[in-house]
């Protein structure tokens, strides 16, 4: 039993690794909707900003905005645009580095990233191969933050209609 378990969610993680357009839809909506808006460091010395008279002093706590580089027409061409294409295997090196951080960056990296998105794409396959999802009539997705959440969410309920396949 061990081992046909093992061969089970091997032959699924291989087959996950091979959905690349899934890959490129979930990280695409992690750009435009990051978990958090931003992440929390700490300036470990001075450290004067390039062509500025700033500078952030050691010890100093700096919030680094996700949302606002994830949004930034300086590294994506048409930012409010929804395109999985930006993270495809021709596109996705012409991001530069660090202006994608879903879940940080460097030694304080989120321990849960790839759980997290084995987690996601695993549920979206299943989802995905069972069911057709729809907005329900009237759904409007012109979305609005929460300004009281300390997670990225959308005010009010997200509608979708769920058929069986």
């Amino acid at each position: 039993m061990v081992s046909s378990s093992r061969s089970f969610y091997y032959l699924m993680h291989s087959n996950l690794m091979e959905m690349k357009y899934l890959d490129q839809v979930v990280n695409e909506t992690l750009r435009k909707y990051p978990i958090v808006p931003f992440v929390m460091r700490s300036c470990n010395k001075d450290y004067k900003v390039p062509d500025s008279v700033v500078t952030i002093p050691e010890g100093m706590k700096l919030f680094i905005s996700t949302l606002g580089i994830h949004r930034d027409s300086e590294y994506y061409a048409d930012p409010d645009k929804f395109d999985p294409q930006r993270f495809s295997d021709e596109n996705k090196n012409r991001i530069p580095q660090f202006a994608y951080i879903p879940f940080g960056e460097g030694p304080r990296i989120c321990i849960g990233l790839r759980f997290g998105l084995m987690q996601t794409k695993t549920g979206l396959a299943v989802l995905l191969n069972k069911f057709k999802f729809t907005p329900k009539a009237g759904e409007k997705y012109d979305i609005h933050f929460d300004p009281r959440t300390f997670n990225l969410s959308k005010e009010g309920n997200v509608l979708l209609k769920a058929e069986r396949l």
